[in-house]
């Protein structure tokens, strides 16, 4: 058997790891009958593309004999670190690759992380059984949505008082400090990558921050979060008003949120989104439930 060495991932790895995730996400999702996550290799390395320039010191790489058969990507924000994607070659899973993997991720985030976040499909058995040895465990259900390509999107009235308006990066500082009640934890680089590179609105009342979305359009789709506003009616505003933006590319827009926040699926359902997957919260050491009023956050972060 080949030794399997580990060490950290490079902008020069890009091509050659999306490629590795196209092949195991999409062969993962034939074996059991489910709608791949990503839908072409270019899709697969726009995504680790972006992993890189978001987290360029948060990727590890395992290979064989100098040739990559697995990689994992861990994004550490102050006390809580959250990891995703993990993938595997189909050709050397079962080996103990992926154990390896997300043992060298934990150790990556540091002893002086009390929290490690993940979000796992619900149908991947084997998956589930990795990070629970790992001392993961489940903490809350969630749903993946999306909004078909060319799908008509009327955006509710906003009530009165309420403004709603395109944010910038003068916003940054409130957007972070509203996004950090939601998550837990202060991610400025994450927010000021979201307001550069995506689209994001604000709501308010006066001039007090009432609820914020941000945004992000990758080639073959677009993804809602993070998001969080005071009251459910102000965020189902603003993730709406967001997506008829993010739509005008005719590519799905997708958003992952608690299968248990009611209203907010009830809304979005009601605004023509359809259920795509659905996943598991899991977290290591004191990790709660995502609040209320929240939609996570795309590229892994949560």
């Amino acid at each position: 058997m080949a030794s399997l060495d580990i060490r950290p991932a490079h902008a020069r790895d890009v091509e050659r790891l999306g490629d590795l995730a196209f092949i195991a996400f999409y062969a993962a999702a034939l074996r059991h009958a489910q709608p791949p996550a990503v839908s072409t290799p270019a899709e697969s390395r726009r995504y680790v593309e972006h992993l890189t320039a978001l987290d360029p010191l948060g990727g590890l790489v395992a290979e064989e004999d100098g040739q990559p058969v697995g990689f994992v990507w861990v994004h550490v924000r102050g006390p809580i670190a959250t990891i995703g994607p993990l993938a595997v070659e189909p050709r050397a899973q079962g080996r103990g690759v992926g154990r390896r993997l997300l043992e060298r991720a934990i150790a990556l985030a540091g002893p002086g992380v009390p929290q490690i976040r993940l979000v796992q499909e619900s149908w991947n058995a084997a998956a589930l059984g990795l990070y629970l040895r790992a001392g993961f465990r489940v903490v809350a259900p969630l749903v993946e949505l999306e909004l078909p390509p060319g799908a008509a999107l009327a955006v509710p009235a906003a009530p009165p008082g309420l403004a709603v308006r395109p944010a910038t990066t003068a916003d940054a500082a409130r957007v972070t400090a509203r996004d950090a009640r939601a998550f837990g934890a202060p991610r400025p680089q994450s927010v000021d990558l979201y307001l550069g590179r995506g689209r994001a609105v604000v709501g308010e009342r006066g001039t007090a921050l009432v609820g914020y979305a941000l945004g992000l359009g990758l080639d073959a789709s677009a993804h809602l979060g993070s998001a969080a506003a005071d009251e459910p009616e102000v965020l189902l505003l603003l993730l709406a008003a967001l997506a008829r933006d993010l739509a005008v590319r005719r590519t799905p827009v997708r958003v992952l949120l608690p299968a248990t926040d009611r209203r907010l699926v009830e809304g979005l359902v009601g605004l023509g989104f359809r259920v795509l997957r659905a996943c598991q919260y899991l977290g290591r050491g004191g990790a709660s439930s995502p609040p209320p009023n929240y939609v996570l956050m795309s590229g892994d972060l949560m």
